[in-house]
């Protein structure tokens, strides 16, 4: 019976805490809503500058799935705050909510979270007509979908056993750059040799960058990379279920 109560979830809980976790930080906090956008443009303009605007659909792309999965890891910190700080985790514990509960309702809350600069780069692909078909929009928003969720597992299984949350920042910020900037998210993957590349697929972020650029180009697409990818970011939800310290 433990272990089912573990696994409850319960879509009122999950959507209540979303919206508390992601919309009302964005009222509260505006300010670190345009700061997680900044370094994407920043990118973008320089990715732009140096190519000669020949990498812009690359860096346009690379934005929104950067965009997503770097606040899904910042939750690290938000994570270990809420069970460090304000003993927020603890209430839940008591109020017997489950990790799955919990780690969804940061994954999505992410996503509102995150949705001012999804804003700007889905007008960017848009405009730039990056995506043109319905299956590519499809496949963009399962992978938003799924890096939130995957990217809240890792970033429950780091926060959740860190002893003082002055350690997550630095945790969460060299998670971003090593599961964000060195895979080939804002730059063509044909650009890394393949031992390289297959590395990398250890961001949750590297297949669904690497799918979507062979739908962009018109490359026939590798559909089993679609699902290692789903099965990659699934396994970094569970891992923070079954790692992660709920109860101490």
């Amino acid at each position: 019976m433990r272990g089912m109560a573990r696994l409850k979830l319960s879509p009122r809980f999950v959507l209540t805490f979303a919206w508390f976790y992601g919309w009302s930080s964005v009222k509260r906090g505006p300010g670190w809503v345009l700061s997680y956008m900044t370094w994407p443009l920043a990118l973008l303009f320089m990715i732009y500058m140096l190519s000669r605007g020949r990498l812009i659909d690359y860096a346009i792309l690379g934005g929104v799935i950067s965009t997503v999965t770097s606040n899904a890891l910042s939750a690290l910190g938000d994570t270990a705050f809420m069970k460090l700080e304000i003993k927020l985790q603890d209430l839940l514990v008591a109020a017997d909510v489950s990790p799955i509960e919990y780690l969804v309702g940061v994954g999505l809350g992410n996503l509102l979270y995150s949705f001012p600069g999804l804003a700007v780069f889905l007008a960017l692909l848009i405009v730039f007509r990056v995506l043109t078909t319905p299956l590519e929009w499809a496949v963009l928003l399962i992978a938003l979908l799924f890096l939130a969720v995957g990217g809240a597992g890792l970033a429950f299984l780091g926060g959740s056993r860190l002893r003082h949350v002055r350690n997550s920042w630095g945790l969460a910020s060299f998670l971003s750059i090593f599961l964000t900037m060195i895979p080939p998210i804002y730059y063509p993957y044909t650009a890394l040799p393949r031992p390289a590349l297959y590395a990398l697929m250890l961001s949750p972020a590297t297949p669904a960058a690497v799918f979507l650029q062979q739908l962009m180009a018109g490359d026939p697409p590798s559909f089993a990379l679609l699902g290692i990818f789903i099965v990659e970011n699934v396994a970094y939800a569970m891992l923070g279920l079954w790692l992660g310290r709920w109860e101490d």
